[in-house]
């Protein structure tokens, strides 16, 4: 070790500087399970107030700067195998029975995903590519109200995003949507409508601009790929 790191080492095996790597349990309420198995998981914090809620992440999965903040109970949070969130992310759920679910192969840089009131989901499907600054949720986390009747209008919605999606750079999906598999949302688009598969869509809000394509996470010389697109009547195969 360089002399110049073994003052900082020393510091933090003392508890006088924290561990970027270290992670932190604050779980209070009763029924609460976390099953991580050998998940490598480093520098995440477990933030959980509520009873009965349940945290399952595949041990093959990789997790590094990621916080789950949980208030309510009856919340299920599942991360699938071999998934990676390679920079940071949070997983923000409130209220009651929530559902939050990452298919397997799934890998993300940065992402904040929320869900939020009794009863919604976000399901996000196998083998998806999520750059950095991605925000999906939801729900508003405030109420509109009609000035005449005085009743809500802004309820949650459920998010489902199918295989092999593609999000680029600070892309933000709001309630209510479906992004069809194999699809790709261009970097800094707002959805707020659902998205076919086999296309790709840019712009704020969303709209298609080229149909009948799929991706791959090799980038190809020639330009070419081996197989053609799958036809977008094809149903997807689900979360995994």
């Amino acid at each position: 070790m360089k002399p110049s790191a073994i003052l900082p080492s020393l510091l933090r095996k003392a508890g006088l500087i924290p561990d970027e790597f270290a992670n932190h349990y604050q779980i209070i309420g009763s029924g609460n399970q976390l099953e991580v198995g050998g998940a490598n998981i480093k520098g995440t914090t477990f933030d959980v107030e509520g009873n009965n809620n349940i945290i399952t992440i595949h041990s093959s999965a990789s997790l590094r700067h990621v916080r789950f903040y949980v208030r309510g109970s009856h919340h299920q949070i599942r991360i699938g195998a071999s998934c990676r969130f390679n920079r940071g992310g949070c997983l923000w759920l409130e209220d009651d029975h929530g559902m939050l679910e990452i298919g397997p192969g799934t890998t993300v840089e940065d992402a904040h995903l929320a869900v939020t009131e009794p009863g919604s989901s976000l399901r996000i499907g196998a083998d998806c590519m999520f750059a950095y600054d991605i925000d999906i949720r939801t729900g508003d986390s405030h109420s509109i109200l009609d000035l005449a009747t005085g009743k809500r209008i802004n309820p949650a919605r459920s998010i489902v995003v199918q295989d092999h999606v593609w999000l680029a750079a600070h892309v933000t999906i709001l309630k209510g949507v479906t992004v069809g598999h194999d699809s790709i949302v261009a970097t800094q688009t707002v959805v707020t409508q659902d998205v076919p598969c086999n296309s790709i869509v840019a712009g704020a809000p969303a709209r298609v601009i080229r149909t009948n394509i799929t991706w791959d996470r090799e980038r190809y010389g020639d330009f070419a790929v081996a197989d053609p697109p799958t036809p977008c009547a094809t149903t997807p195969t689900g979360n995994g």
